[in-house]
């Protein structure tokens, strides 16, 4: 039964927050069915994780930064996904990838969800702007930035994170 009332309770958090998710995914992600699906996605991992809420913090901070991830993980899987796959010519190279590679219509909006991504970062304040590129466009690990830029792995984390508030905070606006 104490599930039961989880899920109802849960339910209207998603009746309550979810067009807002969809209008800030949609700032990320141009794309309507992408948006939809992520902030699918995006109630499932908040599902998933509510027991690592902090109600110290707002709920729809939490929701929100749970939505910014999942479209930067999107844009970053979907900017690799057309690296990998670079078209060769052979016909059935191309038949079995062909649900991996972007359309030109998918391929435009996430170039131009990179290019939003882009001056986002560009706004950034300087001391967050080169970490927050390598990790955001460059998809560079965690460890190879704090190398890149010879600054300790916890404050490479910490810009990061602070980054991320701030585009987020960028996106709001």
């Amino acid at each position: 039964m104490e599930e039961r009332v989880d899920r109802e309770s849960f339910d209207s958090i998603v009746v309550r927050y979810r067009g807002a998710v969809i209008s800030y995914i949609s700032n990320i992600i141009p794309n309507n069915e992408d948006a939809e699906d992520l902030c699918q996605e995006t109630f499932q991992k908040c599902y998933k994780n509510l027991s690592s809420y902090n109600n110290k913090y707002a709920f729809s901070t939490w929701l929100f930064t749970i939505a910014q991830n999942t479209a930067l993980d999107f844009l970053r899987k979907k900017r690799v996904t057309s690296s990998i796959y670079p078209t060769t010519g052979d016909a059935q190279t191309e038949n079995d990838i062909s649900s991996s590679v972007p359309s030109p219509e998918e391929k435009m909006i996430n170039e131009q969800a990179i290019e939003k991504l882009l001056k986002s970062i560009q706004n950034l304040p300087g001391i967050y702007r080169r970490v927050a590129e390598l990790r955001f466009i460059y998809d560079y690990p965690i460890e190879e930035i704090s190398k890149e830029l010879n600054i300790p792995l916890n404050t490479v984390k910490t810009r990061i994170s602070r980054a991320k508030k701030l585009l987020n905070e960028i996106w709001r606006s």
